[in-house]
């Protein structure tokens, strides 16, 4: 689609954003594998000076790496996600890396445990 034939309705979202969204879509439909394929190429494309977009599109990525079962990259992403949004001060932002924060409670593998307790840390800041 060529910029001047896109919607403005749309007209904000870049290749990054699309690259994203379906990797988004990906993980609903149950590929975690296609979906972080799809996430990492959005955050790749993204604008540096989008971090609110970066906050979400990482975590999408953490959601992502739960599924794989990778409690290490889930926390990573967490952790950066959380960090990014409290730096960029976008409340929808901190409260969709806060509740995805908050559904791990349950989980006991370490790198969860750890995330947790430094999003306690950051959040009551």
């Amino acid at each position: 689609m060529r910029p001047q034939s896109t919607p403005a309705v749309v007209s904000w979202m870049s290749l990054a954003d699309v690259n994203a969204d379906a990797g988004r879509c990906w993980l609903d439909l149950g590929d975690p594998s296609r979906a972080n394929a799809a996430i990492g190429t959005g955050l790749a494309e993204l604008d540096p000076r989008r971090a609110r977009t970066k906050a979400v599109f990482l975590t999408y990525r953490a959601e992502g790496a739960l599924h794989r079962h990778d409690a290490a990259a889930a926390a990573t992403d967490a952790r950066t996600a959380l960090d990014t949004a409290l730096d960029s001060g976008a409340a929808r932002c901190i409260d969709l890396v806060s509740a995805f924060i908050t559904r791990l409670d349950q989980r006991n593998e370490q790198p969860l445990l750890e995330l947790s307790e430094y999003a306690r840390t950051r959040l009551a800041q």
